[in-house]
């Protein structure tokens, strides 16, 4: 098995993506530590795996203190970490909506502050606390694969300001730690999806969904399990010569 006697700690995995990468490291091997922000939703995903030595730890990834306990937890339990994938992440937040002006008149912004501090902080202060206490246990080992998930939005500007801009940040915090880490023979990858058919995705409305199947040259929406099986190639040995790269799944939609 590919991740044999690993531990992996995967963020936001309590459904879509998070959970089958979760399900497809435990097959694979590896104990892993499954983290949401409700502890019943992690518990769903934990019922799921295969094998032992699993964790469900409900955390909010932009408190940098939840983040240090999760990550001492899982050093008091399993001493070590091999896998982290800050997959943890929100497509809308409250607020985002275009304001109709011409209807009102007004000059309002187009999306409040709240909105966006709201989707920077999960996904950029989130990767980041949960890289750097990654980096604590993996350090000394002098081994480890970071994973972190941003999307097409992050490389072609696609969808709502605020998640294009911070899954572009995401790419720039991944070639930094790459760089950083790097000599401690801890790599850091990005993956890229473009439109994947999760329950996050089927929130999207019928005629835009069916757009984005007839702009993807390969005619499909991505499945959660061929990115999680991309994403334990990164973490694998497979991998081990790959280092700083944005890796895009996105059945041709986006070609750069």
């Amino acid at each position: 098995m590919k991740l044999e006697g690993r531990v992996a700690c995967v963020t936001g995995a309590g459904s879509g993506l998070g959970r089958a990468m979760a399900r497809v490291f435990a097959g694979e091997g590896a104990a892993v530590a499954v983290n949401d922000l409700g502890l019943e939703s992690a518990e769903q995903t934990l019922k799921e795996l295969p094998g032992e030595g699993h964790l469900a730890i409900a955390a909010d990834v932009t408190d940098s203190a939840a983040v240090a306990a999760m990550f001492s937890r899982i050093a008091d339990v399993h001493g070590r970490l091999d896998v982290l994938v800050n997959n943890a992440g929100v497509d809308r937040t409250p607020g985002d909506a275009f304001e109709k002006l011409m209807e009102t008149g007004s000059q309002l912004p187009y999306m409040t502050d709240d909105s966006w501090k709201t989707m920077l902080a999960i996904h950029l202060d989130g990767g980041f606390y949960c890289s750097r206490e990654a980096a604590k246990l993996m350090i000394p080992a002098h081994s480890g694969s970071i994973i972190n998930l941003s999307s097409i939005a992050g490389l072609a500007g696609m969808g709502p300001v605020h998640y294009a801009t911070a899954k572009a940040g995401i790419l720039g915090m991944t070639r930094s730690l790459a760089r950083e880490l790097g000599r401690q023979k801890i790599r850091v990858n990005a993956i890229c999806p473009g439109a994947i058919d999760t329950p996050m995705t089927q929130k999207i409305s019928e005629p835009i969904l069916k757009g984005l199947t007839a702009a993807t040259p390969l005619g499909r929406l991505g499945t959660a399990e061929e990115i999680a099986e991309l994403a334990l190639f990164l973490a694998s040995d497979a991998g081990s010569f790959i280092t700083g790269q944005a890796i895009s799944p996105n059945g041709g939609i986006h070609i750069a």
